[in-house]
């Protein structure tokens, strides 16, 4: 199977057990004047996030928990430093925000995310 790039592909894509929407802040004119605004330019992109280990750091008042996130897509998605990344896994929705470059290869691309919400903020507010 290796070296057979749309053998390789199809066998990654059978792990995309979620979606996501990447959205984009972008320029706009509204109502004559340019503003900037966050539009998707993807939706419904089949994808699979990875949580990775927990690292605990604490404090003596307090105690922070970090972790690495990683969402798999498909190659031709191009996803920017700064996009947020909108995965949909189990009917939860979570937005997350592009950490930097994506790795891109043949088969998949590799997107280091971290949540964009504060612990305990509603993540679940649709904007108008």
């Amino acid at each position: 199977m290796f070296g057979n790039v749309k053998a390789e592909r199809a066998a990654i894509e059978t792990t995309y057990t979620d979606t996501c929407d990447i959205i984009r802040n972008v320029e706009k004119e509204v109502d004559f004047i340019n503003r900037h605004i966050d539009e998707a330019v993807y939706k419904n992109i089949p994808c699979a996030l990875v949580m990775g280990k927990s690292p605990t750091e604490s404090t003596d008042t307090a105690a922070f928990f970090n972790y690495t996130a990683v969402v798999f897509m498909p190659p031709e998605i191009e996803v920017l430093a700064g996009d947020k990344i909108v995965v949909t896994r189990y009917g939860r929705t979570v937005e997350y925000t592009n950490a930097g470059r994506a790795a891109v290869y043949a088969t998949h691309q590799e997107a280091a995310v971290v949540e964009s919400a504060a612990v305990g903020s509603d993540n679940n507010e649709s904007e108008s």
